[in-house]
């Protein structure tokens, strides 16, 4: 009895797995073909071949289903910057793990599929850029902890928000430019290469003892100036 039971349970889970796709497929086929704001509830749920009942037990909203399979990929960013090598600085373990989760989040065809969606439409696009930034105080408390300061440090604020610029500013670019995942990797170079250069003179403050015009005379990877 115990497997016919667990069969069926096996059975009803991945039937609801396969209605969810379905429900997601097609409002992605319907936002890139009418647009997001034209497209309904009731259009989305004739398209899966399921009733809008059954859409809101899935999904609350047509926007909850935008970015469904890209939060399903998601993991937190701060525990993975937290996991990097301790010599290396916030922005190369940044740098890093950025690296490896947009490598794998956008070799998947219909989370590529979903940013261009949302990229697309205005509202979308907001939204998408708040939640993106939404992110920005886990970058704080990740970089303030490798430069041994608090969240509250100048240095990690400013390093955190130019970061989370810098990195949708390459996702924007390389869906606008085409999506092939091998332009990634020299993309995300360049942009932290940038970022190093403007930040080549951030210390922690426990390091920060000398004068402003010593500070001045370090070189960009903090050696001492030759007497």
């Amino acid at each position: 009895m115990k497997k016919v039971v667990d069969a069926a349970s096996g059975l009803r889970e991945r039937k609801k797995a396969r209605t969810r796709e379905a429900i997601i497929d097609a409002a992605l086929e319907l936002f890139a073909r009418k647009g997001f704001d034209a497209t309904t509830i009731e259009d989305i749920a004739a398209a899966a071949d399921v009733s809008p009942r059954t859409f809101f037990r899935y999904f609350d909203s047509k926007v909850d289903l935008v970015m469904a399979r890209n939060e399903a990929h998601g993991d937190k960013i701060g525990p993975l910057i937290a996991a990097r090598p301790a010599s290396e600085g916030p922005l190369e373990a940044l740098r890093q793990v950025m690296q490896q989760m947009l490598l794998e989040l956008l070799a998947d065809p219909s989370v590529v599929r979903e940013f261009q969606v949302m990229m697309s439409a205005p509202t979308l696009r907001k939204m998408a850029r708040e939640h993106f930034y939404e992110e920005e105080a886990e970058l704080v408390s990740a970089f303030a902890a490798r430069l041994g300061t608090d969240d509250a440090d100048l240095t990690a604020n400013v390093m955190a928000a130019a970061a989370a610029s810098a990195m949708w500013t390459v996702i924007e670019r390389w869906l606008a430019d085409g999506t092939e995942v091998e332009r990634l990797p020299p993309m995300i170079d360049e942009a932290f290469a940038l970022l190093e250069q403007g930040f080549s003179e951030a210390r922690p403050p426990a390091r920060r003892g000398a004068s402003a015009g010593h500070a001045r005379t370090r070189s960009p990877r903090g050696r001492q100036p030759q007497p």
